[in-house]
């Protein structure tokens, strides 16, 4: 037996190695991964705070911007109308406008009661009918701005003389390239958008606007400032809204947005996250590498005794320990291996003898078995024509005289049988004779060709032949190769149906010829075909109902045959397609004389 050995392993399956991992994770792992999930945890919630914080920075420099520009608009509202109050001129536009007025205002205009007087630009705008309220605005000579038209305007409406009902109203159009500076309201890498409280889109810097549901469902939560989503194209998108109340110095709150991508927001905190998580595997799988090394190292060799000890106390002595180190370790595992190599060799020894004592009683039992299965078996066979034989000659000595057809039909009947039992007592014989037989060359094509002649006609009609004219000679007992030929031959007649084939086919292949006989009979499964040569046995039909004509020999003394002649018989076959035997016979070198071979081959 090869013996076998017993590595470092399994350590983590040892009591005291689960111990150690225990105390490992508890000890070094554990504080670990809660430092790294914490700097994570931290610096990710740090990130997203910066970001929301310029967001909410850049919402509130967009308003306070909106609210400047405001501001720059009612201060040149406030210029116009000190100069209406100047002039004396009541027709044609104001000779002394200033120049930035246009900058700031697509229009402007003086209305006083249905009398419109337009002083810049040539869009002329319905104003709406003023409520109360706003009247009341316009009277403490506080600028009023109002969303008018569509797509949306900014209009700037101011009375020229505060304080007094029904007074002239001077109303601007804001230019909208002006005020709505892209690159001067939004954050960087932020897209930017204004609202008017109503949800209705006055700027935005986006290719498509996004669908402002959300967004003012936040609103109605917290009016003033607040961080929310929406989807922009498809991707998700950080918002921060700021409220610009303006509503005071001018009756109208705009709703200041400042949009980015989720994904590029955060795109330093992923990197940062992804980097740290690398580093923090790494880390660990470099400390869980060199503890488990360290832990093979120390442990390893106990762990290896231990099981090796194990295994010897169970039986197996073919363990051996590898431990590769110079200590003490060492030592102890060279000593263990020499134990077990002497203890070996004593139960080696030990089991040698004891398997030639149980070799010796498997014989004398299997001969014992073989003798009195083989008894057992000719028995059988020789009790039926024996049968045969007793009944009708009892039947014949009761018999009258004068009933001659009942007289020949039992005289047949014991004939038969008589000659049943001849014929079984010639196969025993043949089967355990020792006899030398006379051998000779032959054409093999010839006992084949006698054999096929010595088939009776039923059989011979069914035969199909493809047996070569120049078939190498052979060194046989040309009676027994016959008789051979022929018993292969009855038993594929036997076991087919009465209009199948029966192929006999012939070749010659190197040193050997080689014989077919193939039917296309019941087949003999897998399993039975290991004992399809032993004696007394039939396959392919049910013994008790359907057996064949004959009494099991045949097989077994073809077998016998060749092997005497030095050649070698298999079976091909498969349950219901018919059944193929080769015989395999050695070719004759040269022609000489007639030799006697023994059972034995010599």
């Amino acid at each position: 037996m090869k013996p076998s050995r017993v590595r470092t392993t399994g350590i983590l399956a040892s009591r005291i190695g689960r111990r150690f991992v225990v105390l490992f994770l508890g000890c070094a792992l554990v504080p670990l991964l809660a430092f790294a999930w914490l700097t994570l945890s931290r610096v990710t919630d740090h990130m997203n705070a910066e970001i929301e914080a310029a967001l909410r920075n850049g919402a509130k420099t967009a308003a306070l911007s909106l609210a400047a520009n405001l501001n720059q608009v009612a201060g040149d509202l406030a210029v116009v109308s000190e100069l209406l109050s100047q002039d004396a001129s009541q027709s044609g536009e104001l000779s002394t406008l200033p120049a930035r007025i246009a900058e700031r205002c697509a229009a402007l205009w003086l209305v006083d009661g249905g009398k419109v007087r337009r002083l810049l630009g040539a869009n002329v705008v319905h104003l709406p009918i003023w409520l109360p309220q706003e009247r009341a605005h316009l009277s403490t000579g506080k600028p009023l701005v109002r969303v008018i038209g569509s797509p949306p305007q900014l209009v700037m409406v101011i009375s020229t003389r505060p304080g007094t009902q029904n007074a002239p109203l001077l109303a601007a159009v804001v230019e909208p390239g002006w005020f709505w500076d892209r690159e001067e309201l939004r954050s960087r890498g932020a897209e930017v958008a204004v609202f008017d409280l109503g949800g209705r889109a006055l700027f935005h810097s986006f290719a498509v606007l996004p669908d402002p549901t959300d967004l003012m469902t936040a609103v109605r939560r917290e009016p003033g400032s607040g961080t929310t989503e929406w989807t922009v194209g498809g991707e998700p998108h950080l918002v921060h809204y700021w409220r610009a109340f303006l509503r005071p110095s001018y009756d109208l709150d705009l709703l200041v947005v400042q949009s980015r991508s989720r994904r590029d927001a955060l795109a330093v905190a992923s990197s940062f996250e992804q980097w740290f998580v690398l580093t923090a595997l790494f880390t660990l799988l470099f400390v869980m590498f060199a503890s488990l090394v360290l832990l093979r190292r120390t442990l390893g060799p106990i762990v290896v005794l231990n099981d090796a000890t194990r295994r010897v106390g169970q039986g197996d002595l073919s363990v051996r320990v590898s431990i590769r180190s110079r200590d003490e370790f060492g030592e102890l595992g060279a000593a263990f291996n020499r134990m077990i190599s002497h203890l070996m060799d004593s139960v080696k020894k030990r089991e040698q003898t004891e398997y030639e004592l149980v070799a010796s009683r498997d014989a004398a039992l299997a001969a014992a078995t073989a003798k009195a299965e083989f008894v057992t078996n000719v028995s059988h066979e020789f009790r039926t024509p024996m049968t045969e034989i007793l009944t009708a000659s009892e039947i014949l000595l009761e018999l009258d005289d004068a009933d001659e057809a009942s007289r020949r039909e039992f005289t047949s009947m014991a004939l038969s049988g008589a000659r049943r039992l001849a014929k079984l007592v010639d196969d025993v014989l043949e089967l355990g004779s020792t006899a030398a037989w006379e051998m000779e060359p032959m054409d093999l094509a010839a006992t084949l060709i006698d054999a096929v002649a010595a088939m009776s006609p039923e059989i011979w009609d069914r035969m199909r032949l493809d047996i070569p004219r120049d078939m190498p000679q052979v060194l046989v007992c040309g009676r027994r190769l016959t008789e051979t030929w022929c018993r292969l031959l009855d038993n594929a007649a036997k076991f087919s149906e009465p209009d199948s084939h029966i192929d006999l086919r012939a070749r010659h292949a190197g040193p050997e010829v080689m014989v077919e006989v193939s039917d296309q009979g019941v087949g003999i499964s897998r399993q039975d075909l290991a004992h399809m040569f032993e004696p007394f046995r039939q396959f392919g039909r049910d013994q008790m109902t359907n057996k064949a004509n004959g009494t099991g020999l045949g097989l077994t003394l073809a077998k016998n045959t060749i092997e005497r002649h030095g050649g070698r018989i298999e079976v091909e076959s498969e349950l219901g397609k018919g059944t193929t035997i080769r015989v395999f016979l050695p070719v004759h070198a040269a022609a000489s004389t007639p030799m006697l071979v023994g059972a034995d081959g010599t």
